[in-house]
């Protein structure tokens, strides 16, 4: 598999890609091109067949209809590509900025300009519609209930929904800018929200105040995560964040938000989670992906890098970590990694979108949902 060791940088990094539609081309018994791609080696291309590739610098095995194995004999590197079990589009006019998905994946929301779209996940039927933020909704995401559906918005609004029935009893206001990113603390009796005016709130939903504000004073905050969501309770958790001049930051709720960790990175950062409650990773403008332990943030555990598109997203599901850049390239990571390995591994990518920039991924139990800037939502099932 293709990985990278901090010791060398960023740099020394094989990987696979495949055209975005070979499975079209398989069920229609033509060839699709293959490429093994490497900063400083000249890049490798052919081509595959349903029946296998057409000369000895690829194997490749059809697992299913929507999955594809194939290694690359050179570098020793391998690739499960999964093609998408459903590609719709929602919205005939504005970008689906956000996506999130319910635990089971049997709903999904989307963004659609101002309003909101929910949808049934397996078919993609649009079953309602919330209207109700006066400027573009810029992040979506479902409370544990899957019943209860949070928004941000350009209008500095956090607004609670009900799925069942469309109405909207909460309005969060108290944002001086646009929303950007939204979080939930356990099973949801606080909320978190970021925004561009580079301020973190947390809101208790029942009395619709605002808790408790964290200025971290490095521009917007691009993406906001809960560390220990599972185990966190409203009254202890730890809030991830990532800004726009680059500062990764965890503060802890139970010390009245004080600040537990930083890790200053040279240029934006525009996507993070946690691996477990020490390991955390972050993605960059400029397409690194960086991990860290939270012990010792100064040092970098690893630092991959496939372009130079941004990363859009990064989500952990299972022991899975996935990615999504600007170029359209969603992929794993692998989860474990150490200051002793300082190896950042990729084994998963997912096909299906032409060099669109990718939006937005979600993970939850083995689905993986994406909206990208073709307009166009795509499902994978592992």
């Amino acid at each position: 598999s293709s990985g990278i060791n901090a010791e060398y940088g960023a740099a020394s990094c094989w990987w696979l890609s495949l055209q975005h539609d070979w499975k079209d081309g398989f069920e229609h018994d033509e060839k699709v091109w293959v490429s093994a791609h490497h900063s400083s080696h000249k890049t490798c291309h052919s081509y595959l067949t349903s029946s296998g590739p057409t000369d000895d610098n690829f194997t490749s095995k059809l697992v299913s209809g929507s999955e594809m194995e194939v290694s690359h004999m050179e570098s020793k590197t391998f690739t499960r590509f999964i093609a998408p079990v459903l590609s719709c589009k929602l919205s005939p006019k504005n970008n689906p900025v956000s996506v999130d998905i319910t635990s089971s994946g049997g709903l999904g929301a989307v963004t659609d300009g101002k309003d909101v779209l929910v949808f049934e996940g397996p078919s993609g039927n649009i079953r309602r519609t919330l209207t109700g933020h006066v400027a573009d909704v810029g992040c979506v995401k479902f409370f544990p209930s899957n019943k209860v559906l949070l928004t941000g918005g350009g209008d500095m609004c956090v607004k609670i929904w009900s799925v069942e029935d469309g109405s909207c009893p909460v309005t969060l206001t108290g944002h001086t800018r646009a929303v950007t990113t939204l979080g939930m603390i356990g099973l949801g009796r606080h909320v978190v929200s970021g925004s561009l005016d580079g301020t973190i709130k947390t809101w208790v939903c029942g009395t619709q105040q605002c808790l408790s504000t964290i200025s971290p004073q490095a521009g917007a905050i691009n993406h906001v995560q809960i560390i220990n969501n599972e185990q966190g309770t409203e009254d202890s958790a730890l809030l991830l964040s990532v800004t726009e001049k680059g500062l990764l930051s965890v503060h802890d709720t139970a010390q009245g938000s004080g600040v537990v960790c930083t890790y200053q990175h040279s240029e934006e950062l525009t996507a993070c989670t946690s691996v477990n409650l020490n390991t955390l990773v972050a993605g960059s403008i400029s397409g690194e992906i960086v991990t860290l332990d939270m012990r010792n943030p100064s040092q970098l555990l690893s630092s991959y890098k496939r372009s130079n598109y941004a990363i859009s997203s990064i989500v952990r599901d299972n022991n899975r970590i996935w990615c999504s850049q600007r170029d359209g390239e969603c992929y794993t990571i692998n989860s474990d990694v150490t200051r002793d390995t300082g190896l950042l591994q990729c084994d998963t990518t997912l096909s299906g979108g032409d060099c669109d920039a990718i939006l937005c991924l979600v993970a939850k139990s083995g689905v993986i949902t994406t909206s990208s800037r073709d307009r166009m939502v795509r499902r994978y099932e592992m």
